[in-house]
């Protein structure tokens, strides 16, 4: 069976479907097709028992796009902020001190030693330049700052944020903003009230971006970390929303096995159940390696480049306790750990302190992401228990495994993600969205979506135009 259309998007998370909503609010109806049977990629909420149980982003940032996508679907009322101020605690040697994002904080912090804390408050009088070659995160810090900076205070953000390893990060990749301070001011501290200058300059002083790929100039340590909001329901509140405003657009259940050119032009994909399906453009909003293997015939040297993405495995443990199980006061918005810390766990986010409505009465929640997808989840309630004083076993647990939970910004990625944008180039039709390219956090999903939908409407807006005046020339 065989049926066409102008554009298909595969992969319903959410960069499929918020590519798709702009497409469709652009006047483009797309076709959306969805391996699984639920639509949402990584945001997955389970509710059970009362309890919310969050297995993808726990609270993110909500960009202006996003905002934008919430007030059309009367999501407004349903979204619940967190305290801006809740503080981030970071583990050293099986004890929680509270992350330093200030200067007072920092000369008070037990995290780092005395000279450690001298090279962090001498930074704007000093001057360097970066290396021609990138360095990885771990390089940079270490040649900056010393390593108990970066064990104790760059190591574990780097872990929350990117579920990365500093040793392999690029700071092209994760962090340009750095590099681009040091090369221009030599000094992050200068680099940064010169970048702040020139927004004012311009009339733009948001401070919003994350400082992941492609965010430009703007970097706020805070702001790489999550922001405090959700939804009363859970984050799936959001992309069921999106999902039903698709309707019949959405197919779930659908299974793409590749995706091929056509001689006439246009594409042709075909699913594993042996539907074809025909489209001007597609739009493959599928993770890296699932890309890869759709357009290794089509596309070899994009897929190539897709399949050397490396993405790191997790697993996500959320536990909830009786309030008295736990000697901790949980006022904040969770626990970060420092890979020298030898544990599996990585982060610990205290949902029922940033959102009551998570937990029953006299209940608590909180949700731990632990190192590979191999880990046991008996190990994460064992190291909870350590560092926040819990007493027994949970009282409900939900839990979940991947293999490819995150991919990662390594040394070379950067270069990587040029190259792949330049064979796009030459590929007319083809079009890639998600968080492998341009950040991993949901509004730059999103916004990252949302181009490749404007320049897909402006292509065909463009192709009516020329066909216009074809037929007037005929006529």
């Amino acid at each position: 069976m065989r049926n066409s259309h102008k554009v298909v998007v595969i992969g319903a998370g959410i960069s499929g479907l918020a590519c798709a909503y702009r497409l469709k609010q652009l006047g483009v109806r797309p076709l959306v097709l969805e391996a699984s049977e639920r639509a949402g990629g990584a945001i997955r909420t389970v509710r059970r028992d009362g309890y919310t149980f969050e297995m993808g982003p726990q609270a993110p940032r909500f960009s202006a796009r996003v905002w934008q996508i919430v007030r059309e679907l009367g999501l407004e009322r349903e979204f619940v902020a967190g305290d801006p101020k809740a503080a981030r605690y970071i583990a050293r040697n099986g004890k929680l001190e509270r992350a330093p994002f200030s200067p007072g904080a920092m000369l008070a912090t037990g995290l780092v030693g005395s000279r450690s804390k001298l090279r962090v408050l001498a930074e704007p009088f000093g001057f360097s330049r970066p290396p021609t070659d990138e360095e990885s995160v771990a390089a940079f810090m270490r040649r900056k700052f010393g390593d108990e900076i970066l064990d104790y205070l760059v190591d574990p953000i780097v872990s929350t944020v990117f579920l990365g390893d500093a040793e392999k990060m690029g700071m092209a990749s994760a962090f340009p903003a750095l590099v681009a301070w040091e090369r221009t001011s030599g000094s992050l501290a200068r680099g940064a009230l010169r970048a702040r200058s020139r927004r004012r300059r311009s009339g733009d002083d948001a401070s919003s971006a994350t400082g992941g790929v492609g965010s430009g100039e703007k970097l706020k340590v805070t702001d790489a970390l999550p922001s405090l909001g959700s939804f009363r329901d859970g984050m799936a509140t959001l992309t069921d929303a999106m999902a039903r405003a698709l309707a019949d657009e959405l197919r779930l259940g659908a299974n793409v096995a590749s995706v091929a050119r056509l001689d006439r032009g246009g594409w042709e994909i075909s699913t594993h159940d042996g539907e074809r399906v025909g489209c001007d453009a597609v739009v493959s909003a599928t993770p890296a390696f699932a890309t890869s293997a759709a357009l290794g015939t089509a596309v070899p040297a994009v897929a190539q480049e897709l399949s050397n993405i490396e993405y790191a495995p997790m697993t996500v443990a959320a536990l909830a306790y009786d309030r008295a199980q736990v000697a901790n006061s949980l006022d904040g918005f969770g626990l970060m750990v420092p890979s020298k810390e030898k544990l599996r766990t990585i982060a610990t986010f205290w949902n029922s302190s940033l959102f009551p409505m998570r937990a029953p009465a006299g209940k608590v929640l909180i949700t731990s992401f632990a190192r590979g997808a191999e880990s046991d989840v008996s190990s994460v309630v064992s190291e909870n228990a350590r560092l926040l004083g819990i007493s027994g076993e949970p009282v409900a647990c939900e839990s979940w495994r991947s293999e490819h939970a995150m991919p990662q910004y390594n040394v070379g990625h950067a270069a990587r993600v040029a190259r792949i944008r330049t064979a796009l180039e030459s590929t007319p039709g083809l079009h890639l969205a998600g968080n492998y390219l341009s950040g991993r956090s949901i509004g730059e999903c999103v916004d990252s979506a949302f181009r490749e939908a404007d320049s897909i409407v402006a292509r065909v807006a463009a192709d009516a135009a020329v066909s216009a005046r074809a037929q007037e020339r005929l006529s």
